[in-house]
């Protein structure tokens, strides 16, 4: 076995030379990545904001505007036994949603955050934890069931998985996981179940 010795000055080099490669290699990886266009600035990412930005209008057509023509949305988790949505019955189901609201949002989580939002360029979807909801209707029929039993606004959370076509024009897919505790919670206090 040879036998492996070193001078000081070489430990020297060797250490300087280790230095400066850890130092560069972080330069040359955002070098690299600098090159590619932010997150936000993709197809994908520009129709998913488009598209939660639809939920504040509480119009059912804004959001389809966003929708491809084989556009499907499901809810889950499938304990709450919702079926999946084409677009005309996800529209009809908006609708019902925004009646009970004058005012709605859907807001990722953390607010503000660059970290609030996750493309994967792999699959063509978006993912994003949002807050939901807002003040609730007191003009509308439901929403005085929900004012009358003290609900003033409604606020849960969901993450939504929302799946792109090819190009990123057009929302393809809407998997919604609600909170199916505040869901099942809204499902009773309209049914009048709970007060």
């Amino acid at each position: 076995m040879s036998n492996l010795s070193l001078s000081p000055s070489e430990i020297r080099l060797a250490t300087a030379t280790l230095a400066c490669i850890a130092a560069l290699l972080p330069t040359i990886y955002l070098l690299r990545s600098s090159n590619k266009p932010p997150r936000d600035s993709t197809p994908h990412m520009r129709t998913f904001r488009k598209f939660i930005a639809a939920y504040p209008t509480l119009r059912p057509q804004a959001l389809a505007a966003h929708a491809s023509a084989d556009f499907t949305h499901t809810v889950l988790p499938s304990s709450l036994n919702l079926p999946s949505r084409g677009l005309e019955p996800f529209q009809q189901h908006a609708a019902m949603i925004f009646s009970l609201f004058s005012d709605f949002s859907m807001v990722p989580q953390p607010e503000g955050s660059p970290r609030a939002v996750h493309f994967c360029a792999d699959t063509g979807t978006v993912v994003a934890h949002c807050r939901m909801g807002g003040r609730v209707d007191t003009a509308s029929e439901k929403g005085r069931v929900l004012v009358e039993g003290g609900v003033l606004e409604w606020w849960t959370e969901c993450v939504l998985f929302v799946r792109m076509s090819g190009d990123g024009g057009s929302v393809v897919e809407v998997r919604e996981f609600v909170d199916s505790g505040r869901a099942g919670e809204l499902k009773g206090r309209l049914s009048g179940v709970l007060g």
